[in-house]
């Protein structure tokens, strides 16, 4: 299934995105991501924000994907209670799972 995820981080940024691409490119073979891009906060007082984009295939199950993708950032340290004092260690959303939109990218 054709997938299309974003990253993002307001802390350590350069070193939390370049960490999560690394385990991303672990799990999924072949994926690509884009340039990063600066981004101002939205929604929350912070840092800028660093994000990219990231597309790969995936035979996992929306369901199983999701939670991938929860256990990555879960590894970085990041937490809800860091995201609601406004410290995004990384974010990493799952925008598109084949036709389906799942959460549309604020930044783009």
């Amino acid at each position: 299934m054709k997938t299309i995820i974003a990253l993002g981080s307001n802390s350590n940024q350069e070193e939390n995105i370049f960490k999560a691409q690394t385990l991303l490119k672990q799990r999924f073979e072949g994926v690509k991501f884009s340039d990063t891009q600066w981004t101002e906060p939205i929604g929350i007082k912070s840092d800028k924000f660093l994000n990219c984009i990231g597309t790969f295939d995936t035979k996992l199950s929306l369901t199983q994907l999701k939670q991938c993708l929860k256990e990555i950032e879960q590894t970085m340290g990041d937490s809800h209670e860091n995201h609601q004092i406004g410290k995004v260690l990384i974010d990493i959303d799952l925008a598109q799972y084949g036709e389906k939109i799942v959460k549309k990218i604020i930044w783009l």
